[in-house]
């Protein structure tokens, strides 16, 4: 069946996965891992499938018929309750890491959410770790398997379902980016206080990704939501030195007069650079204020001057 053949194809080197969820889950190599009843379809960083949990009976002439949703890429049933894990593989994988696409993750989010809805699927689910199709204790059903773009998956929702803010939609991949925007903000300021060392920075930002990510109405467990620390505490501490921010201030900070000016001059001239660096790394003109402590139209301007020369 070419939709097995899919799914094998788009499983992570490494995957979480179990018979019986409280007595052997843990992370295999790919080769045991797909022996198990579930399986973690994604990377700890990625995004191939998305996967909707349907805990009523359904088959997959309802999502044809009266859902108005695309044909799943993997249709896969308990044939006891006709209950069913829903698979779309995506074309494009969705990467979760400070150098990835947010607009990307945000539409991602935005397309998840409105197809939960769609579906009537179990908000609950987070999506960790679904029925394996390659485990004959499922059947799966047949379907027309293929991999999806976000825009094809997007193209039965109404506009109003994908112009929704990211609170909305608390759910999956926009939990991601709740936490992840979040904590960067934190981080672009919070770097500053003293410049520790990465391990102390990263502890800091971990511990404030658990506040942010406890706050949620269904929180990312610890292995979800760590390698967004990880990779929010990498980034930051990397392109953040005491040189780009506070030795200006430590260094030059005499005030009054000439020289005033020209500490202020410098200071200025210290943070267009590193808003150069910022957006040749993809970052927003928002994002950019915030971690700078300037205003939006100072950023825009920056740019402006820049691309003008």
């Amino acid at each position: 069946m070419e939709q097995l053949d899919l799914f094998k194809q788009n499983l992570p080197r490494k995957a979480r996965s179990c018979d019986h969820f409280d007595i052997d889950n843990k992370v295999r190599n790919i080769q045991n891992a797909i022996k198990k009843r579930y399986i973690q379809p994604n990377g700890f960083n990625e995004y191939v499938w998305l996967v909707f949990d349907i805990d009523r009976p359904v088959c997959p002439d309802e999502l044809r018929n009266d859902l108005d949703v695309p044909e799943p890429t993997l249709f896969v049933s308990n044939r006891q309750n006709r209950h069913a894990h829903v698979f779309y593989l995506l074309e494009t994988p969705v990467h979760n890491n400070v150098d990835s696409s947010k607009k990307a993750l945000r539409f991602a989010s935005v397309v998840q959410t409105g197809l939960l809805n769609r579906l009537q699927a179990d908000e609950s689910y987070v999506g960790l770790l679904a029925k394996n199709a390659l485990n004959p204790h499922w059947d799966v059903l047949p379907t027309y398997g293929k991999a999806y773009s976000l825009h094809e998956l997007s193209e039965c929702l109404t506009n109003a379902e994908l112009t929704k803010p990211v609170r909305e939609c608390d759910y999956g991949l926009g939990r991601n980016c709740i936490v992840f925007e979040t904590v960067s903000r934190w981080a672009y300021k919070a770097i500053r206080q003293g410049y520790p060392d990465y391990n102390r920075f990263h502890q800091a930002v971990l511990d404030r990704t658990i506040g942010v990510n406890a706050q949620l109405s269904s929180p990312m467990d610890y292995s979800e939501y760590k390698h967004i620390a990880k990779s929010i505490a990498s980034w930051v501490h990397g392109r953040f030195s005491q040189s780009g921010f506070s030795e200006w201030q430590s260094k030059q900070g005499t005030k009054g007069g000439i020289k005033s000016g020209k500490v202020r001059l410098a200071k200025s001239a210290d943070k267009r650079s590193q808003a150069r660096m910022m957006i040749a790394d993809g970052r927003t003109q928002k994002d950019i204020a915030l971690a700078l402590n300037v205003h939006r139209n100072t950023v825009a301007n920056w740019v402006k001057n820049d691309n003008a020369q």
